[in-house]
């Protein structure tokens, strides 16, 4: 039996926190995407801890908040608007809290569900959020001019095509500081054709984070929907 990864935007928020050439020409200044890459991803394997605040637009609403991170795995987002909402994992469980809703969603990260390709769709794998992002998207620099001028700030900007069409976000648009190599935005269509919006801004890495932080127990006054994230077929 078959599962299939519901709520795009919840599951993407987890991507964060062998190179595909497909632009054979290098860019002007002897950057090339795969030279960004792997700094990316050699600046985030390093990264001990993390936090910024994030926006995230949607064709329907706008949410905003603060994002956390702890090495090995652990995340959390706390959530202004809608406010009460929150996001959280240690790894092996994640908690999704809907305040509006007065519901708590526990998903267990080390379920053995799999994908119509047969794919775990909660895989363990070796390495950074990032660093499987690239294993799982072909990659190349939307245009030659790189670094490029967007908002006012310097940008690699990098084009991603999901390799297997397994759901989520099928492309993405990574935008790159070009001096600290950070990922300050990312726009990305799912397979629905709906378009996602995310902004990280004032960004600290290895700011000191305390474990207890990704912690949580739900007040015994909630209802709690286990496994939300995937449906079985």
């Amino acid at each position: 039996m078959s599962s299939r990864l519901r709520f795009p935007v919840l599951a993407g928020l987890l991507i964060l926190f062998p190179t595909v050439l497909l632009d054979a020409n290098p860019p002007h200044n002897w950057h090339s995407h795969a030279d960004v890459v792997r700094k990316v991803t050699d600046l985030y394997k390093k990264m001990k801890s993390y936090r910024a605040e994030f926006q995230i637009q949607t064709p329907k609403k706008t949410m905003t908040g603060t994002a956390s991170y702890l090495n090995p795995g652990k995340v959390r987002f706390d959530f202004s608007n809608p406010a009460g909402d929150m996001l959280l994992s240690d790894g092996k469980v994640l908690w999704i809290v809907i305040s509006r809703l007065n519901v708590i969603g526990r998903q267990d990260l080390e379920l053995d569900q799999k994908d119509e390709n047969g794919n775990r769709i909660f895989a363990v794998m070796p390495g950074s959020g990032i660093d499987r992002l690239f294993r799982k998207y072909h990659y190349r620099f939307a245009g030659l001019e790189q670094p490029r001028k967007v908002d006012g700030k310097d940008y690699f900007v990098l084009e991603l095509e999901q390799k297997e069409k397994i759901g989520g976000y099928t492309q993405m648009t990574l935008y790159i500081n070009s001096q600290t190599y950070l990922i300050e935005k990312a726009e990305a269509i799912d397979s629905l054709d709906g378009k996602t919006m995310i902004q990280f801004r004032n960004i600290r890495p290895d700011e000191p984070l305390d474990g207890k932080l990704f912690q949580y127990s739900p007040p015994d006054t909630q209802r709690v929907v286990y496994n939300p994230l995937v449906s079985e077929e």
